[in-house]
């Protein structure tokens, strides 16, 4: 069998488009599901954004989720004139009660609507008080001079421990 060299030429031309059609990555972002942890995530960010919580006014706060640690990752970061643990410590307390109140004896926690949305089939299989368990805050007493002499430290939103 004899292949015709306009043969390979036609079937060249008619596999390889001449120009290929530009995508718009708009649409292609369009079709990408949000699920309602990065719904969660924009809420808590938008929120923290516009706090004017007492002890936090030049506080730079932001969230993230880790998904490899399995945590809500809440950073806040405050210019102080000279860093120390207790002013750490402070910044991480002040940033707690925005999601943490008291009742009765103990201590409930409000950041779990960030993540509730009306409607889903989840929401009935989730314990929702749970969701605290699992967020972390880091803060940074940032001094404004030398910032190496800035204080790292972190909690657990729901625990009094503090790590430096």
């Amino acid at each position: 069998m004899r292949i015709y060299p306009i043969y390979i030429f036609l079937l060249l031309l008619i596999s390889f488009p001449l120009h290929a059609k530009k995508s718009n990555p708009l649409k292609i972002i369009a079709k990408e599901p949000v699920t309602m942890m990065d719904l969660g995530i924009i809420k808590l960010n938008s929120s923290l954004s516009r706090q004017n919580q007492p002890g936090l006014k030049e506080a730079t706060m932001g969230a993230t989720y880790n998904a490899r640690k399995g945590l809500i990752e809440i950073k806040v970061s405050m210019p102080v004139k000279k860093a120390s643990r207790s002013q750490c410590k402070k910044i991480i307390n002040n940033a707690k009660k925005l999601f943490v109140k008291s009742r009765g004896n103990g201590k409930i926690s409000s950041i779990h609507h960030y993540f509730q949305h009306e409607g889903t089939e989840y929401s009935r299989s989730i314990n929702w008080d749970h969701v605290a368990n699992h967020v972390v805050i880091t803060a940074v007493a940032l001094t404004r001079k030398n910032y190496q002499d800035s204080i790292y430290c972190e909690s657990r939103l729901m625990k009094k421990k503090v790590t430096y």
